[in-house]
């Protein structure tokens, strides 16, 4: 697992700034216990894809917008919303309604558009690849979420840390869950160009899943179903990240056999195998008659070239000769 990049290392910096005024060297523990299982949870997604894992770079780039910019948008847009139906239906039907309804629209939509990001996006190349990067802007909205939670309602140290680890275990699986099923449309239509239809029914596939896990805390909290709504909502959000975690793994296995696949298709058959070698030894055959007729033509021509040399040389000893038969007829 590689370390995050410097140029994230500001925002650990302010978070330090901001909460060591109030907490001391306790921040780094508060930051700690919330980013570093997040990151460890990014790994055992990115370690779900056997063949061809995503980069850490472009990891690093979904986590940390649904860390910083994702949580920002959703903390304004929740709040102006839930404004509206306070200040319509009153407070305690806002916080239903927020929790149920305005918070998985807003936030799942929110943090899936980490993935619209060119450093991530290109990354895309394959259908589980969605998977992984939804789940990692998920982990990052979870990881400030959690501490933003644990701040807000853990009174002292020792309630701080109970609500992180707490949420750690329960609330964080659910945000990789949802938008990992978001990033599953995303990534469909990024490799085989699906159409927004197909995003839109992973997309409310993960509204559906973050409203049902609200609306069962929200049910908790009031005590109408105290604990066992919490528990019901556990299995179902640990169901549903062993669903992202076999659709991971049976997309990469599915994907390196038909490469394999393709591979053989290329490879020649048998008879194809016979048809090329037949057509290589008479290829060579041929070549091989082209040659000994050349040599045999080459050879027939030089020995009609010798044969015209030694007719011209007759020729010339035969007229020298009568030449001097001539001249010693004269002189006699």
């Amino acid at each position: 697992m590689e370390a995050p990049p410097l140029r994230y290392l500001w925002f650990f910096l302010i978070l330090l700034l901001i909460l060591a005024a109030s907490y001391g060297l306790l921040a780094v523990f508060f930051i700690g216990i919330a980013f570093v299982p997040a990151l460890l949870y990014l790994n055992w997604f990115r370690n779900f894809e056997k063949h061809d894992p995503e980069p850490w770079g472009a990891l690093y780039q979904a986590f940390f917008w649904g860390a910083i910019t994702g949580i920002i948008l959703a903390g304004l847009v929740n709040s102006m919303l839930m404004g509206i139906v306070e200040l319509a239906a009153g407070a305690t039907v806002a916080i239903v309604v927020g929790a149920v309804i305005i918070a998985p629209f807003v936030e799942e939509f929110l943090k899936a558009l980490g993935m619209m990001r060119a450093g991530v996006k290109e990354e895309v190349d394959e259908v589980e690849d969605g998977l992984v990067y939804g789940a990692a802007c998920g982990l990052g909205f979870a990881a400030t979420e959690n501490l933003m939670y644990g701040l807000e309602f853990g009174g002292g140290a020792g309630g701080v840390t109970l609500i992180i680890v707490m949420r750690t275990f329960s609330a964080t699986l659910v945000h990789a869950s949802a938008t990992s099923f978001t990033g599953h449309g995303l990534s469909q239509r990024f490799v085989h160009g699906a159409s927004w239809r197909v995003v839109a029914k992973y997309y409310l596939m993960a509204v559906g899943l973050h409203a049902f896990w609200n609306g069962m805390m929200t049910l908790t909290i009031y005590d109408v179903l105290p604990g066992i709504g919490f528990i019901f909502a556990l299995i179902v959000a640990i169901g549903t990240l062993q669903f992202s975690r076999n659709k991971i793994r049976e997309l990469d296995e599915k994907r390196v056999d038909l490469t394999y696949q393709q591979k053989l298709d290329q490879q020649p058959s048998a008879g194809d195998w016979w048809s090329q070698s037949q057509s290589k030894w008479e290829g060579r055959g041929v070549a091989w008659s082209n040659r000994e007729a050349a040599h045999r033509q080459e050879h027939t021509d030089h020995k009609k070239q010798a044969q015209r040399r030694t007719e011209a040389s007759v020729s010339r000893d035969e007229k020298a000769r009568d030449g001097n038969d001539w001249a010693t007829y004269q002189q006699e």
